[in-house]
């Protein structure tokens, strides 16, 4: 039998190689042995997501994002203090985003910038904690008159953020990891919000020339090559 540490270190040298199938089937098993080792446990929520990116299925989706969630919240019972818990309970509370009513989206963002927040305090520079912060950041600079007025009445004090914030973390993002196709394309679309439509090309280019890994990589490749046109 292997030991948990040994099952990690195969899963992330797997996920490198973008082997989702055998991440999964790695994990399921360890899981079974080691019920609360949350290295374990994260990385298996984290499967669940990345397959969540691959099906088409809205109701197969909810149901990944709905158990690497219920993972994860667990595991965070167990070390409330993992900079990698935090960062996928803010990755996958905002997935959850696609299956829920406006208002509970709008009261979901708070726990998701707390997460995010968190997990950069606990491990700085992490590229996609720092997308997921710029992500927030767009997200919420992004909500109409309608919503932001119905945030106001729901909550009193609705999130709030800018544009200009959103960029700061894409580009912290982009120092950290050149290789994000969907954060080139998130400055990309961050520049074209701020109406600097040289630089939004500019990085929409960038996002077009990463090699894609997997099928949703390279949806992303055509749309920053449409955009770039």
């Amino acid at each position: 039998m292997s030991s948990a540490q040994e099952i990690v270190d195969k899963v992330d040298q797997l996920h490198l190689e973008r082997e989702f199938v055998k991440i999964s089937e790695l994990l399921t098993e360890g899981h079974k042995q080691y019920p609360e080792d949350v290295e374990i446990m994260w990385r298996l929520a984290r499967s669940y997501f990345d397959k969540n990116e691959e099906v088409t299925s809205k109701d197969e989706k909810k149901k990944l994002i709905e158990q690497a969630l219920e993972l994860t919240n667990k595991a965070s019972v167990i070390n409330p203090n993992h900079w990698a818990v935090h960062k996928w309970l803010a990755i996958l509370i905002s997935a959850l985003g696609d299956h829920v009513s406006s208002k509970e989206k709008i009261a979901n963002a708070f726990k998701i910038k707390d997460h995010a927040v968190k997990a950069n305090e606990l491990k700085p520079n992490d590229a996609t904690t720092l997308h997921l912060l710029g992500r927030w950041c767009f997200s919420i600079s992004s909500i109409g008159w309608v919503e932001r007025t119905a945030a106001s009445a729901l909550f009193g004090t609705p999130p709030s953020s800018s544009f200009n914030e959103a960029l700061t973390y894409f580009l912290e993002a982009y120092k950290c990891d050149p290789t994000n196709i969907r954060n080139a394309l998130f400055t990309g679309d961050t520049y074209a919000a701020l109406k600097d439509n040289a630089k939004a090309k500019e990085f929409y280019k960038i996002a077009a020339a990463i090699e894609p890994k997997s099928e949703f990589d390279k949806n992303l490749v055509k749309e920053a090559q449409n955009k770039a046109k």
